[in-house]
């Protein structure tokens, strides 16, 4: 049915990303994906122009028909299938126009609470920033962010942006709220907020839905035992090593790629806060690196077979390296990753922009 539908799209966009849910809401899954790399200005190439001519990621073409702008493509998608797959604009007029009202307002947290502090940081030289404006931008986003809380709290628990029902609304806001929290951002703050973000489904499969990657995981492993690589051992002394692995490798998120790398860069800290943030993470790569050493030459995290604490680990470790850090103090770790990378279940769900796209350097001299 989507067979003639085409989406230009550019990772880590939220318009996009806009578009691509609202396109699974409705069924529409089989659409042609063209991803391009804004590093490379491909959306400023021949092809993208000629259905965009601003040269903007989302581009939509469904036979004859082009959309562009992230709303107009939800919207005419909604009004092109309605009768299929999820209803995102009720029919009664009030709740029709608090859902128009809650979609155009979620610019508001694209604006002034993920771009606004983000893009102070990403587009301002660092001898070019001060105090004084990065007060001011994070005294926007928290405001932003406290307006949405308060139609949250106003709501009650269990609720979507615009009532009980996933709708238009919840298409258009939930991608700048989830950029925040990929970045690190601390939702103790905003605890409707958080309870939203957890409240929109991460996986679903049939009527089961599944949030919380090593959740994710674990129903995976355990409904499909007997297909593919088997994740989990049943060796309970192996096995409880392997979850011990899975849920340990948070530790690399927090302290060395994300903690190390996002809070420090994205709100710049004194050197002394630097320092003590490259402690951490040499320290828990420093654990890492031991654990492998244990096991020797040609292991995987948790033994001799890839398992879910491999599944959980190596993306972190992917990150860091993406990023330029100098794997030369971890041998054990370096060789680890050159072991799991070239898996083909990592190089089928490598990161589409990775591919691309030459590695940052960011931390090159960490």
């Amino acid at each position: 049915m989507a067979s003639d539908m085409i989406l230009y799209w550019g990772a880590g966009s939220g318009p996009c990303w806009r578009a691509m849910i609202c396109l699974e809401e409705k069924g529409l899954s089989d659409y042609t994906s063209k991803l391009i790399s804004f590093d490379n200005k491909e959306h400023k190439s021949d092809e993208v122009l000629k259905i965009n001519p601003r040269g903007q990621a989302p581009a939509f073409k469904h036979g004859n028909v082009i959309v562009n702008e992230s709303l107009a493509i939800c919207l005419y998608l909604e009004n092109t299938f309605k009768a299929q797959g999820t209803k995102l604009l009720p029919d009664d007029p009030a709740q029709q126009g608090l859902v128009l009202q809650r979609a155009v307002e979620s610019q508001n947290i694209r604006e002034k609470a993920a771009f606004g502090v983000l893009s102070y940081f990403f587009r301002t030289k660092p001898e070019d920033r001060t105090e004084a404006m990065l007060e001011e931008k994070k005294k926007t986003c928290h405001e932003e962010l406290q307006v949405w809380e308060g139609y949250l709290a106003k709501l009650g628990d269990g609720s979507h942006i615009a009532g009980k029902n996933f709708t238009l609304a919840d298409v258009c806001a939930f991608p700048f709220i989830a950029t925040l929290v990929r970045m690190g951002f601390n939702m103790s703050r905003y605890p409707h907020l958080a309870k939203y973000y957890d409240l929109v489904p991460a996986f679903k499969h049939g009527n089961v839905i599944v949030n919380e990657s090593l959740a994710i995981c674990l129903y995976l492993e355990n409904t499909f035992k007997s297909q593919g690589t088997k994740l989990l051992p049943d060796d309970p002394a192996q096995q409880a090593l392997v979850l011990q692995r899975a849920v340990e490798s948070q530790n690399i998120r927090d302290k060395a790629s994300y903690g190390f790398f996002w809070r420090f860069f994205v709100l710049t800290k004194p050197e002394a806060m630097f320092e003590e943030k490259k402690k951490a993470c040499f320290e828990e790569l420093q654990i890492w690196e031991g654990y492998l050493a244990k096991l020797g030459d040609g292991s995987y995290i948790a033994g001799k077979d890839f398992t879910l604490a491999d599944a959980c680990a190596f993306p972190y470790i992917a990150i860091i390296v993406r990023l330029g850090f100098n794997m030369s103090r971890y041998p054990h770790l370096a060789k680890y990753y050159d072991l799991v990378k070239d898996r083909p279940s990592v190089k089928a769900s490598w990161p589409p922009h990775w591919k691309d796209t030459p590695n940052k350097d960011v931390l090159k001299d960490i």
